[in-house]
């Protein structure tokens, strides 16, 4: 008895042992993932034309034609040189009610009307010494036209891995993923705020990380952000007051002239062709929106759509193809049985 003891605390310790590295190998990777990441650092310079209580990103106050110097100093903190990707880029709101300002979206949104990444003037690339730093200048130039409310977007400074491979196109270069600086860029001609007003463009099946869901299209199409939004989706069937799906998110935020879409999640589920209604209903501050729209989900784009969900298990089901054919064979077998008997109950009727 005392041995087994011995055998089930030692057994115990080797557990706690490994579970112990699993979880230090973990954390090492997350801290050394920290450490190599942060080998720059960037800072801002404000101009003239910054306007107050805005430190950390470039807040300015520009007339229409006008040109202004952004500056920003960078820093290699390292003992080797390094090179410096610098992009400009348009904010949009990604489909989790998050404002990007360092990536692009996929098409720039129809309402609008001037992208600031098209009147920002970057180095594009930039080299550091090791422990040099440098004030690199970035030129915005204004619109011809006045407008009312804001551009906004950011400018990505990312660290980039230059190849030494002879190639066609001499030498090459490719981004490194492990770390970026977005400095934030706000610009407008005057200080007058804008209401944004929302409207829902379209309902569709659609799906997200290859899950289905039904995504409501919203969009903000004036030069403003929107703050603190809320949205509550409800899909049931046309004719039907049942709730099959239904979505809510607090504390999200669009971006100026942008869209996004609004994940329903189907849970799983597969899509059904048929009609349906949503329900849905926005709210920023004092400002609320309610949209209620009747949309049809197509037999074929349901099937496509249901054929890439990783959620539902399209493997064959063995068993029941199984039980099936046991059922087929024993009825087969009761048919067989049926008909012999009747055929013995013919002769013997003939017989007598």
């Amino acid at each position: 008895m005392h041995k087994q003891v011995e055998i089930r605390h030692l057994q115990l310790n080797k557990l706690i042992l490994s579970l112990s590295v699993l979880i230090f190998f973990f954390l090492g990777n997350v801290t050394i993932h920290a450490e190599e990441s942060a080998d720059f650092y960037v800072t801002p310079i404000l101009p003239t034309s910054q306007l107050s209580g805005t430190e950390s990103y470039f807040n300015v106050s520009l007339a229409p034609n006008e040109r202004e110097t952004l500056k920003l100093t960078l820093m290699n903190a390292g003992n080797t040189p390094i090179s410096i990707s610098v992009t400009p880029h348009t904010a949009y709101t990604n489909n989790n009610g998050v404002v990007e300002y360092g990536r692009d979206a996929e098409e720039p949104n129809q309402s609008l009307e001037w992208s600031i990444d098209k009147l920002l003037a970057t180095p594009g690339i930039v080299h550091l010494k090791a422990n040099e730093t440098k004030t690199i200048d970035i030129t915005l130039k204004m619109p011809n036209k006045a407008f009312d409310g804001i551009l906004t977007g950011g400018i990505r400074l990312q660290k980039v891995a230059e190849s030494t491979k002879e190639t066609e196109e001499s030498q090459q270069l490719s981004i490194d993923n492990e770390f970026a600086y977005v400095i934030g860029v706000v610009a407008r001609n005057n200080q007058e705020e804008i209401q944004a007003d929302l409207t829902l463009l379209d309902i569709l099946p659609d799906q997200m990380n290859y899950r289905n869901v039904f995504s409501a299209v919203i969009q903000n199409s004036f030069p403003a952000f929107v703050n603190k939004l809320s949205v509550e989706a409800k899909i049931t069937r046309k004719g039907n007051s049942e709730v099959l799906y239904q979505a809510t998110k607090d504390d999200m935020q669009m971006a100026p002239n942008s869209s996004f879409n609004f994940p329903i999640p189907l849970m799983g589920n597969s899509f059904k062709s048929g009609t349906y209604i949503a329900e849905i209903n926005a709210s920023s501050g004092e400002n609320t929106w309610e949209w209620r729209q009747e949309f049809t989900v197509k037999s074929e784009e349901a099937k496509t759509f249901n054929q890439s969900d990783v959620t539902i298990d399209h493997s064959f089901n063995w068993w029941l193809i199984v039980v099936i054919t046991v059922i087929i064979i024993l009825l087969g077998i009761i048919v067989a049985l049926l008909i012999k008997q009747r055929k013995f109950d013919s002769i013997s009727k003939k017989s007598e």
